[in-house]
């Protein structure tokens, strides 16, 4: 009987493990199913709008065709007409969204402007037409271009050239970036916003003429930005609002690039064994200026203040490729003794830089020493002997290559008065010299090889 019960319980074990295995079976096979079904059905979808989507361009395209030559332009637009920029309609329950870009062409064929002085030679129509939805396409819409020449020769629309180029941080051109223009001082304005070319580049012949008036501001997805700056933003703009004259080109160019992020963690000094230290406020500056103001000091075009969070962390992000230096206030209760990298720093394209800032209580008189090679390397356990010959004589060696004070060395409680430095290290010549010491003072110093 033993045997028998044994028996049946293995035989019900293997069925509910066969029936486990069934499901299993049944779910991978329905989730393919599913997904299979699921994908057609976008398939289906993305096919019949983006038909529909040629459709809407062909008619946009033809109705634009069908205008006098005279009017073909859009509103706020170069050449300016009656059309839309944007404009939204519904087909088949789906909202479609039609962008249209009509621009002049000089054609090289008879020279370009300035040497062309009628640079107007034909018309440039691009319908955009993407839609929203479950297959929606704002990165790849239908897109119909053609071009449309006057009756005569070319047009005398007069006005001037107005050349745009962006490039990245290594010079090379910047494809498909948006390009916004304005003009409010014009006749009629002006307010475009187009993309630039697989050059970098959008030219506008039979721009309007104007002082001073072209607001352009450059930018891309997942870029910095660039623009120009009026004098009531900055008194001496770098890059003021662009002129434009009868027959003449302006150009103007514009750099942008991938954004980067800083990662800043704040921390005791070498003494206190590096340890987060919370809640420092900062100042974070980058190199790069807009201008100067009225007093022809530089105005920046990035600075921040910022503060650690409690465990002595912080993330500044959507910075473009700099130089860059952390300040502290002149009222913070810390002194820098060390930052790896070395402060300033520079930060490149696309790039998450983690620096570490090591700090002490503030002194009115200190020194911190950066000790360098021939080719700017910081140099590692160099000693330092700091003496006033007076009886004061302090030693110490700069930091190692992970440590937050790499290649530097920092001396706090100082007077304001001249030092002697003796500095040695194995491979080098041993340097002597005097140093005025006042207020927070940062010496470099090259070592020459023995």
């Amino acid at each position: 009987m033993r045997g028998c019960y044994t028996e049946n319980r293995m035989q019900k074990g293997q069925t509910f493990l066969g029936f486990l295995i069934s499901v299993a079976i049944l779910t991978i096979l329905s989730s393919a199913l599913f997904t299979l079904v699921l994908t057609s059905y976008e398939l289906i979808t993305f096919t019949r709008a983006r038909v529909t989507a040629r459709h809407i361009a062909q008619q946009k395209m033809e109705n634009v065709r069908n205008l006098p030559y005279d009017t073909i332009g859009t509103v706020g637009g170069i050449p300016t007409g009656t059309l839309a920029q944007i404009e939204n309609t519904v087909q088949n329950g789906l909202n479609y969204r039609i962008k249209t870009d009509i621009v002049y062409v000089d054609d090289p064929f008879d020279n370009v402007a300035p040497t062309d002085l009628l640079p107007t030679d034909y018309k440039r129509i691009r319908v955009d037409v993407s839609w929203e939805g479950l297959a929606e396409s704002d990165i790849n819409p239908v897109t119909m271009i053609t071009d449309i020449a006057p009756k005569g020769l070319e047009t005398a629309e007069g006005g001037g050239t107005l050349s745009i180029l962006v490039f990245n941080a290594n010079a090379q051109p910047v494809d498909q970036a948006a390009v916004t223009i304005s003009a409010t001082e014009t006749t009629p304005q002006i307010n475009l916003n187009l993309m630039t070319n697989q050059s970098g580049r959008v030219i506008l012949p039979g721009a309007p003429i104007c002082n001073s008036c072209y607001q352009i501001t450059v930018t891309k997805e997942g870029y910095s930005s660039d623009r120009t700056y009026s004098t009531l933003e900055v008194a001496n703009p770098l890059k003021p609002r662009v002129t434009v004259l009868e027959g003449q080109v302006s150009e103007v160019s514009f750099a942008i690039d991938r954004l980067s992020a800083i990662n800043i963690s704040t921390l005791t000094d070498r003494a206190n064994g590096f340890i987060n230290l919370p809640n420092v406020e900062m100042t974070l500056r980058g190199n790069k200026t807009i201008g100067t103001d009225v007093a022809d000091f530089p105005v920046y075009k990035y600075e921040e203040g910022l503060t650690t969070d409690a465990n002595g962390q912080l993330t500044a992000q959507n910075l473009e490729w700099d130089n860059y230096t952390i300040i502290l206030s002149e009222t913070s209760p810390f002194d820098i003794t060390g930052t790896n990298p070395l402060n300033p720093f520079t930060v490149d394209p696309a790039q998450t830089l983690g620096i570490d800032v090591a700090l002490t209580s503030h002194t009115d008189n200190n020194l911190l020493l950066v000790f360098t090679d021939q080719a700017d390397n910081l140099l590692e356990n160099v000693d330092v002997t700091l003496s006033d010959g007076a009886g004061f004589e302090k030693n110490t060696t700069t930091g190692l290559l992970d440590t937050p004070d790499f290649g530097q060395a920092f001396f706090g409680s100082l007077e304001n008065k001249t030092y002697t430095i003796d500095a040695t290290i194995t491979g080098f010549l041993p340097l002597n010299g005097n140093f005025p010491v006042s207020a927070q003072t940062v010496e470099k110093i090259i070592l020459t090889p023995e």
